[in-house]
């Protein structure tokens, strides 16, 4: 299956439908197969009706700015590159406001590993999976 990429200024952008507590919505995140977990913005989360008070700490990340400290939470489902994952754990995060401005989240390997190969077409600004 081909699937688009938006190549802008050196990131790769990719658009998946997470389902909230009363609906779904496409969001964009920056492929990124330098992170291990796939994170999203604490305003994502607040956006899909999820209640950040009652999430359980998550893990310490390393990012470029420094360690920090996040949030975990099972999106009853996530869908990319036409696979549907119920229950994927992310990580919540504030996103520094830079990247706010072109991306809801950060997809990490723990997705892109649930795929035997990937071939990446920057010309045509498509992935195959």
């Amino acid at each position: 299956m081909t699937h688009r990429l938006l190549i802008d200024e050196r990131k790769l952008i990719v658009f998946a439908t997470i389902e909230g507590v009363s609906e779904s919505r496409e969001f964009k995140f920056i492929l990124d197969t330098g992170a291990s977990k796939t994170v999203i913005s604490d305003s994502v989360a607040i956006r899909l009706g999820f209640e950040l008070h009652k999430l359980e700490r998550g893990d310490r990340l390393m990012t470029a700015g420094g360690v920090i400290h996040s949030k975990t939470l099972k999106l009853p489902k996530f869908c990319l590159f036409g696979k549907e994952i119920s229950d994927f754990e992310v990580n919540i995060i504030r996103l520094p406001l830079e990247m706010t401005y072109y991306a809801d989240g950060v997809l990490g390997m723990d997705f892109l590993l649930q795929f035997k190969n990937l071939k990446f077409d920057f010309e045509a600004k498509t992935i195959e999976t």
